[in-house]
């Protein structure tokens, strides 16, 4: 089985993060603090995953 490169897998996490960062921030201004909580969770572990794909690209 295949893997993806690095860098795609990096592009995706963050595409990812910045989507689920704009729920996030919609449930923030609406002072619902367990979805923002949730979302806000969400989009950390993929900003996360994404840079340390990053890492991975470069020490290769």
């Amino acid at each position: 089985m295949r893997r993806l490169p690095p860098q795609t897998v990096a592009i995706l996490s963050l595409l990812a993060a910045a989507l689920c960062a704009i729920p996030a921030v919609r449930y923030g201004l609406a002072h619902n603090w367990l979805p923002t909580l949730l979302w806000g969770a969400v989009a950390v572990w993929f900003a996360v995953d994404g840079i340390r794909a990053l890492g991975w690209s470069r020490n290769r």
